[in-house]
């Protein structure tokens, strides 16, 4: 069986600081809602969450695209309950 390419999603505050600073807390719920909606996009790639930077590899720019149009959307709703 051949192994999934994996997609690294950070959870670095300073990843999500569009809306100004953002607890860890916020910025692990963020990584985490940005997994599960891309995950449901892509099955057939794994999605992990850790406190690195990572560039991603070729092959994976469709779901960089995604994630970079969409994140902001998708935690909207976790920063305003904050």
């Amino acid at each position: 069986m051949m192994e999934k390419p994996t997609y690294f999603i950070s959870d670095r505050p300073e990843a999500y600081e569009v809306w100004g600073e953002v607890s860890y807390e916020d910025a692990k719920a963020i990584a985490k809602t940005i997994a599960d909606h891309a995950a449901r996009r892509f099955p057939d790639i794994e999605f992990r969450i850790d406190s690195a930077w990572h560039s991603h590899g070729s092959g994976l720019q469709k779901v960089a695209e995604y994630i970079d149009t969409n994140w902001e959307k998708w935690a909207a709703p976790l920063l305003e309950r904050a």
